[in-house]
């Protein structure tokens, strides 16, 4: 997840007038952690298949860690879907090639998903990192072929509103892919923890998930692993890391927050 700058588009608004929102802000907000439980069922069965789809290498450590650690202990069959190698980040090495940037971070993914789910499959799909909205209609493409008979498979994919336009194209390309195979769609938010405020967030369609002591570690040993994003100087981007703790404070908590758009029946009943 790079941090953001001038690719983050319009509707967060410009983040110099709205600021950084600290996690403190979410922790003491009253939905934070209260919402709807998120369960591993779709239409009421209980699903065979996670499939998580992340725009850059660490989103999906970041945003669904925890809920891919639960699909595994579950013994769910885990897929996690990269559509870029992260080989564009600002904050790379002036010496580092986009190739060994991109070497380097798939290496550190397959890494952290040792931690969350050691027999995940993971699925590179090339498209170029920031620029993914160029690719979304093949990326949602490809997915629908992963997806296939979607029944029983819960899709977790960034948020459509997030505020990156790698992010937001992802997440649009998963809802196109699960709509035509009948899969169960929730979104994670990635920017969106920092640059929105807590009342920003559209609570009603939230679904929580609470995360034991265990899963809580596993997820903080993936982050852990991105260490090119979390340690400073590692890419060479000086004394600041690319995901400071202001920013992996939102993360280390012990809930995860999905949106799901509300199908005719659950809003018949909400």
């Amino acid at each position: 997840m790079p941090s953001p700058g001038s690719d983050v588009v319009d509707d967060v608004g410009d983040a110099h007038a709205i600021g950084r929102s600290a996690a403190s802000q979410w922790l003491d907000h009253p939905s934070y952690g209260a919402t709807r439980r998120l369960d591993l069922t779709h239409r009421e069965r209980a699903c065979s298949r996670l499939v998580v789809v992340a725009a850059h290498p660490d989103d999906e450590s970041l945003g669904a860690g925890g809920l891919i650690a639960t699909a595994a202990a579950a013994e769910l069959s885990v897929y996690v879907v990269l559509l870029t190698a992260g080989e564009a980040s600002p904050f790379a090495s002036p010496t580092s090639t986009r190739h060994a940037l991109a070497t380097l971070r798939l290496a550190e993914m397959e890494n952290a998903l040792a931690r969350l789910a050691p027999e995940n499959y993971l699925v590179f799909l090339g498209a170029p990192d920031g620029e993914v909205t160029t690719a979304e209609d093949q990326v949602a493409a490809s997915l629908t072929e992963l997806l296939g008979d979607g029944r029983r498979t819960l899709v977790a994919a960034p948020w459509r509103h997030d505020g990156h336009p790698d992010h937001d194209a992802a997440g649009r390309a998963a809802a196109t892919a699960a709509r035509a195979s009948g899969a169960r769609l929730v979104e994670y938010p990635l920017l969106a923890w920092t640059y929105r405020s807590p009342d920003e967030l559209p609570w009603q369609d939230v679904r929580c998930l609470a995360l034991s002591p265990e899963r809580q570690e596993q997820k903080a040993a993936a982050i852990r692993s991105h260490v090119s994003q979390v340690r400073a100087g590692a890419g060479g981007s000086g004394s600041t890391p690319p995901l400071p703790g202001r920013v992996l404070a939102h993360f280390h908590t012990p809930f995860e927050h999905f949106l799901e758009e509300p199908t005719t029946d659950q809003a018949s009943q909400e």
